[in-house]
């Protein structure tokens, strides 16, 4: 037979300290530069010329 407990938790308040410690983590504010990549004319042709500068893939042999 197995016995059920009942167990009442009260609410834990904080003190001013630790409330002031968790609106600082909350309300971090936002860097002014982010860290997003940015668009760079640049850089779509390097890569458009390492494609057209590549290796072709090998042909298949023929059977003889």
């Amino acid at each position: 037979m197995s016995v059920q407990t009942i167990t009442r938790t009260r609410a834990v308040l904080a003190g001013s300290a630790e409330r002031a410690a968790v609106h600082s983590l909350i309300s971090e504010p936002e860097a002014s530069v982010s860290g997003a990549p940015v668009f760079a004319p640049e850089a779509s042709q390097l890569l458009l010329a390492l494609i057209l500068l590549s290796p072709k893939e090998p042909a298949e042999p023929r059977g003889k």
